[in-house]
């Protein structure tokens, strides 16, 4: 079995964003060789998130809208008065929900992702540079 490990850096460019990384990281996988196993997408960031979702533009700000009235950020908050983290403790209970790694199945050298589907990269504290860690692990067809 063959493990291949990349990263995907990235600048997300609001506060609250949506960022489609399918092309990077089928580009890894491409990279690798692997042609049957699986690809971890994951991110260490605790005010960000990796998940599936429509490839929609209108759907990413709905989603974004709909985290803004579930998870509203009130500044009784106790993380939001710790001075230098920032006021941000809504984008990490939005990272909590959403979750930080996907796991989808490699088939044929592709990404056996549904027709509708993507691999995103939610930001909740932007602008930022951030870190995306890809592992691949598989072999050849019927290894």
């Amino acid at each position: 079995m063959k493990v291949f490990t990349g990263t995907v850096r990235i600048k997300s460019n609001a506060k609250a964003e949506e960022i489609n990384i399918t092309n990077q990281a089928e580009a890894m996988l491409a990279e690798s060789g692997v042609q049957d196993g699986i690809a971890i997408v994951f991110t260490g960031h605790t005010t960000a998130s990796v998940h599936l979702g429509n490839a929609d533009k209108e759907l990413e700000k709905d989603f974004h809208d709909f985290l803004s009235d579930v998870v509203v950020n009130k500044p009784t908050y106790r993380h939001n008065n710790k001075g230098d983290y920032g006021k941000n403790a809504d984008a990490h209970f939005k990272a909590i929900m959403v979750g930080n790694s996907v796991t989808v199945p490699v088939t044929r050298g592709r990404l056996s992702l549904g027709q509708w589907q993507a691999i995103y990269f939610s930001e909740f504290d932007g602008p930022r540079a951030r870190l995306i860690s890809i592992r691949i692990m598989g072999g050849q067809a019927g290894q």
